[in-house]
């Protein structure tokens, strides 16, 4: 199954980077799933998107070192695939029917030429006098940067004006991305996700415009009658004040309340989620785009992503004919949140793998440099190949620049989620339980580490006579011995969880 992951503007671009992680870790995902992660937005420099689309290459990267091409491989039998599981694959390298221009093979298509102003895109120069005057009643054409809306410049998006984004995508329709999804949409079992905010500009403005295009009586029969469901993110941040900045953050409730409405009766999905949090004391940049809008991940974000793997696990017989609503809670309504914060759903189908891969990272940046004269990291050959083999070096990348910069992030933010302290050793590494050792038991010691590493190594060599395959293996088998090791949490909220 193909599920078209449709990510619109920058919180799309956001929650895809907590996707990544997520599907990097292991997260719950059907066998046969693929995501096809497309993200729609004119700010093609933006430093939140320029961000996710970096960590989809190195996971892309990573996976296909990792693991075998078919199941006839040889090891295919012994392989185990939880770490890096799912394919994503971006939409240009799939076969479409029909397609007359090529968009490349990033996650990130182009969806219009035009670099201009609004008045640009529109061509006010090219109308005639009444309806360029019509447009002036419209929209702000006033001598303020900040406000003028004719004169915004769309190579940074839409700057909170959902007003304006919606004529833009008006033309999505003609796009050269879209015909090539329309043309690479075939399978009946295939599914279709979006991921928008409802109080920005691009998110807001394209969402509906795309809903209402997916459902046109125009489309293919295909897109027409797949499953469709989408998340809706509502206000979770404060911005800092910026008199230079378009983004007025006063109007984000007041658009909310209005989109929810239209919502309401105009968007026909099988399944809609919405999440959103009140705003912390943690005050983002108002940065209106480009390269310096790179805002900290965020538990919202995370969830988010968490909803799309929900509706691409929901069984076929769970969709009826009417649209169904989702909401997300927490057990208590903590600042800082922790493992026990969260029911057992979420638990068993994100924090579990998260755990292993915690504890794999920690593994792989923490304790397989310090021993490379052992016989394992002799045999994979690693005292060569860890800082030049491309497997290696994109390893080490996504987990250290990424991964634990994204846990990091998620701590320091307001709403915290602070499940693990990378900095602690092994037996501190996980907050909401420490592993006890003693004078028989040293829990997750230098040698256990040793030694699960020496034995899982020589266990796996005739299976996996390549060293990078043989090296992700040996990453699961161990990580999973460390959370043996944790053993059972304690999911119960103490006092102190706050």
């Amino acid at each position: 199954m193909k599920l078209f992951l449709f990510g619109i503007g920058g919180t799309g671009a956001r929650v895809l980077r907590s996707l990544t992680m997520l599907l990097a870790a292991g997260a719950k995902a059907p066998a046969d799933l693929t995501i096809i992660p497309i993200l729609l937005d004119m700010d093609m420099q933006n430093g939140d998107t320029e961000r996710a689309l970096r960590e989809v290459e190195l996971y892309r990267a990573i996976r296909r070192a990792a693991y075998k091409d078919t199941a006839a491989s040889q090891g295919a039998q012994t392989e185990r695939r939880t770490f890096f599981a799912t394919p994503l694959q971006p939409l240009g390298t799939l076969q479409a029917e029909n397609a007359q221009e090529k968009i490349g093979d990033s996650v990130l298509p182009k969806l219009t030429d035009h670099e201009g102003t609004f008045e640009e895109f529109l061509s006010v120069s090219n109308m005639d006098d009444i309806d360029r005057e019509l447009l002036k009643l419209l929209y702000d054409n006033s001598a303020k940067p900040t406000s003028a809306e004719l004169k915004l410049n769309l190579s940074v998006g839409f700057k909170g004006n959902p007003n304006i984004g919606s004529v833009v995508f008006n033309a999505l329709e003609d796009s050269a991305v879209y015909k090539y999804f329309t043309g690479a949409f075939n399978d009946q079992t295939d599914r279709i996700f979006l991921i928008s905010s409802i109080f920005g500009g691009t998110g807001s403005a394209g969402f509906p415009q795309l809903v209402k295009l997916l459902q046109h009586p125009s489309q293919k029969i295909q897109i027409r009658n797949a499953r469709k469901g989408a998340v809706t993110v509502m206000p979770y941040f404060a911005l800092e004040e910026n008199s230079q900045s378009a983004i007025d953050q006063n109007r984000f409730l007041s658009k909310t309340k209005a989109a929810l409405s239209y919502y309401q009766t105009q968007v026909n999905l099988d399944a809609l989620y919405y999440i959103g949090d009140r705003p912390g004391s943690k005050l983002y940049p108002n940065v209106e785009g480009g390269a310096k809008q790179t805002n900290n991940a965020h538990v919202v974000e995370m969830l988010a992503a968490a909803s799309i793997l929900d509706f691409a696990n929901k069984p076929e017989g769970e969709f009826g004919d009417a649209k169904r609503y989702f909401e997300y809670g927490l057990k208590r309504n903590d600042r800082t949140l922790d493992l026990p914060h969260f029911y057992d759903q979420t638990y068993n189908g994100l924090f579990e793998p998260l755990i292993r891969f915690a504890y794999a990272a920690k593994f792989f940046t923490d304790f397989v440099p310090n021993n490379l004269g052992e016989a394992f990291s002799k045999n994979l050959a690693l005292s060569q190949n860890l800082r030049t083999n491309t497997f290696y070096t994109s390893l080490d990348n996504f987990m250290t620049h990424h991964f634990k910069t994204w846990l990091s992030e998620m701590a320091q933010n307001d709403r915290a989620f602070y499940p693990f302290d990378m900095q602690n050793d092994f037996n501190a590494m996980v907050r909401s339980k420490r592993i006890e050792t003693g004078f028989f038991d040293k829990g997750i010691s230098e040698k256990f580490l040793r030694d699960q590493a020496g034995r899982t190594e020589n266990s796996l060599q005739a299976a996996f006579p390549e060293p990078e395959k043989r090296f992700m293996q040996l990453l699961i088998e161990v990580a999973e011995k460390c959370r043996e090791k944790l053993g059972p949490l304690n999911r119960q909220l103490s006092d102190a969880a706050v």
